[in-house]
């Protein structure tokens, strides 16, 4: 479900594709344009009806809208649609996806503090809809265990978890420094989430990191060190993708791996060459605006990505519209995938941080 003006570019297939990505079975979408989306239920009561005539038709149990709802807006949509029946918004969508990615205690943890500064608003919503309309207001998907707790609870956990990140990134740093005495250059890979990092990750350091699995398989940085031709060490890092229009909430607990940008020596941007160019402007504006604020004076060199999709116009094409929002930046065409011109990658990196 979206609500958008009429300029403005839908994200509907972008929020398929990250439901689809964790078993949701997507049996349509609902767009409605407007000049200003209604206070009370965020879509109009013409679309409303709609929507419930659709939940009613196919036995909907989600409802995923790809804008921000607001906490009372959701509880309102419940209320006509069936207590039995989840809404979401873009933001829940994608803590469930890091939910189902994450494999560390920390990126357990710094998901689970994304959700509960998230979800604060709609505990208190949740109460004042309980006391209205009883028991049988559900939390679903926002959390089963956030109706059994109130929000003094949940300001509790906040804390403890941030003073238990808190430490794990002072030690993060500590490694960092360590890494860097040691006269290691750091290169992080980074850009727009699926954009091939973790398999280009691999080919570089010979590791077997999962790929495939979907958007964000990658939540936290993973170092490894190799030799380039000239006998010298270099970290390269696999980091977490990016994605437009990402909340605050979920950004700031991504801090460290996001923080690691601005203390590397080289960022890699990776980017699909592979996409639509209306695609390929779409992200590389995102990526360019996220380094923008996290590692503005950091070194920066991009590669383009599954080259071996496309043909050599598009190629020209792709690295025509990366050039216009990089103009000073090297370009390496590679294929990740196949093993293209990633000497010529490597030996450019070299060259960069190594003088």
């Amino acid at each position: 479900m979206e609500v958008r003006r009429f300029n403005e570019r839908s994200k509907i297939c972008e929020v398929k594709e990250l439901a689809e990505g964790i078993g949701y079975e997507v049996i349509g979408s609902i767009i409605q344009i407007r000049r200003n989306p209604d206070p009370a239920y965020l879509i109009g009561k013409g679309k409303l009806k709609e929507l419930k005539d659709i939940i009613k038709r196919e036995n909907v149990k989600t409802i995923i809208f790809s804008n921000t709802l607001k906490a009372n807006q959701a509880f309102r949509i419940r209320k006509e649609v069936g207590w039995d029946v989840d809404v979401i918004d873009r933001n829940i969508l994608i803590l469930k996806i890091f939910e189902k990615r994450s494999r560390t205690s920390e990126a357990k943890m710094q998901i689970e503090l994304a959700r509960l500064h998230y979800m604060l608003p709609w505990v208190k919503e949740h109460l004042k809809f309980r006391d209205v309309y009883g028991e049988q207001v559900g939390w679903g998907a926002l959390g089963e265990y956030l109706h059994k707790i109130y929000r003094q609870h949940i300001i509790d956990r906040i804390k403890l978890l941030e003073e238990k990140l808190e430490k794990i990134r002072s030690k993060n740093v500590y490694m960092i420094n360590r890494r860097k005495e040691k006269g290691f250059p750091e290169i992080i890979l980074t850009g727009y989430t699926q954009a091939g990092k973790t398999e280009l990750f691999n080919k570089l350091t010979r590791e077997s990191k999962p790929v495939g699995l979907g958007p964000f398989t990658t939540l936290l940085t993973y170092a490894r060190r190799i030799k380039v031709p000239t006998n010298k060490d270099l970290i390269i890092i696999d980091s977490i993708g990016f994605i437009e229009d990402m909340h605050p909430i979920i950004l700031n607990a991504f801090y460290t791996t996001l923080h690691e940008l601005a203390l590397s020596d080289l960022i890699l941007l990776v980017v699909d060459g592979s996409e639509e160019i209306e695609e390929i402007e779409r992200k590389i504006r995102t990526s360019k605006d996220i380094i923008n604020k996290v590692a503005p004076d950091t070194d920066l060199m991009i590669a383009l990505n599954k080259i071996d999709l496309i043909s050599h116009e598009k190629l020209e094409e792709g690295m025509k519209v990366i050039k216009y929002f990089f103009p000073f930046t090297e370009i390496i065409p590679i294929s990740a995938k196949e093993g293209k011109n990633l000497d010529l990658l490597v030996n450019k990196i070299n060259e960069k941080v190594c003088k």
